[in-house]
């Protein structure tokens, strides 16, 4: 049976579930947000300390799972959803604890559901935190002639179809999530979305987005470099984040380029794009030339869980 709620889309089936490791103070007005749109939240901590939790807990409609350490985030999102499942609920938008979704936000993703029952992952449009353009944001398509493919912008009503999708906004049927296997635990963080939305697309299920479902999202910390008058946006991600990013790629590879060639296409234009940001852009280059090539050669042995010390 599913809990009552004061939500701005109240008797749908779902609640929310965020993940929340050390977050900035700014995490309370996030969750309110949430609240607003979505009635129960699950905040699923990974270790935060005791005056965030205290803060998180404080929001009224929050249930918070502590979990004493860090899990991951796929596994804390596993843990979140099946408590979700537990409760009565059918559906869950996920979030990351930096998210904050615009008025309407669940009643435009509920919407593009309804216009596309066979959608299992129905996706916001990003409004990307750091002075960005609007439209900077673009979803990947398959062209008619594979291994081509397209990036669209999320215009009226939506797109029924793309190929991946972020995590944070992301509605999700629990009944697929469980089908599928649920998140790949292993990855610890990063490629856990893009495994995910490839599975589903497999299987035979769409990726949508609605375009009235706008989310305010940090995509790392981006800074504008321009170079012989190309617009350069690299993220600044952490060294460790390069790691995962590495080895998580190439698992993924294996798992899905053949099928899904399009995808795979992108992607390695992309880690070629991304690599060259980095080299040319951002500090710490050598640590992070050395957390990439570790990462690979870890992904060729097929190493998963949290990265090595």
């Amino acid at each position: 049976m599913v809990e009552a709620n004061a939500s701005a889309a109240p008797g749908l089936p779902l609640c929310a579930v965020v993940v929340a490791y050390h977050p900035d103070p700014d995490v309370v007005e996030n969750l309110h947000a949430l609240v607003r749109e979505c009635g129960r939240v699950l905040v699923v901590d990974n270790g935060s300390n005791t005056d965030a939790q205290t803060a998180m807990t404080a929001v009224p409609g929050v249930t918070l799972l502590p979990q004493g350490r860090n899990l991951g985030l796929a596994v804390a999102l596993n843990l979140g959803l099946d408590r979700a499942g537990e409760l009565g609920f059918t559906w869950a938008v996920t979030f990351d604890q930096d998210s904050r979704p615009e008025p309407g936000f669940v009643q435009a993703l509920w919407a593009m559901h309804l216009a596309h029952p066979d959608a299992a992952v129905v996706a916001p449009r990003i409004r990307e935190i750091g002075g960005v353009d609007e439209n900077h944001y673009r979803w990947l398509r398959p062209r008619h002639r594979p291994p081509f493919f397209a990036l669209e912008c999320c215009h009226v009503p939506g797109l029924a179809a793309v190929t991946i999708a972020v995590t944070s906004g992301s509605l999700m049927e629990l009944v697929e999530w469980r089908r599928l296997g649920r998140f790949e635990a292993g990855f610890f963080i990063d490629y856990i979305d893009i495994d995910y939305c490839l599975r589903v697309v497999r299987a035979g299920r769409r990726v949508a987005v609605a375009h009235d479902a706008v989310l305010a999202h940090r995509l790392g910390a981006r800074r504008k470099w321009v170079l012989f008058g190309r617009d350069f946006r690299p993220m600044h991600h952490a060294p460790f984040r390069h790691y995962y990013m590495a080895r998580n790629r190439i698992i993924v590879w294996r798992r899905h380029a053949l099928a899904v060639p399009h995808w795979a296409a992108f992607d390695l234009s992309f880690a070629v794009y991304n690599y060259t940001r980095v080299l040319l852009f951002e500090d710490q280059r050598w640590a992070k030339f050395k957390a990439i090539v570790r990462g690979t050669w870890h992904g060729l042995m097929g190493k998963k869980g949290e990265m090595p010390p």
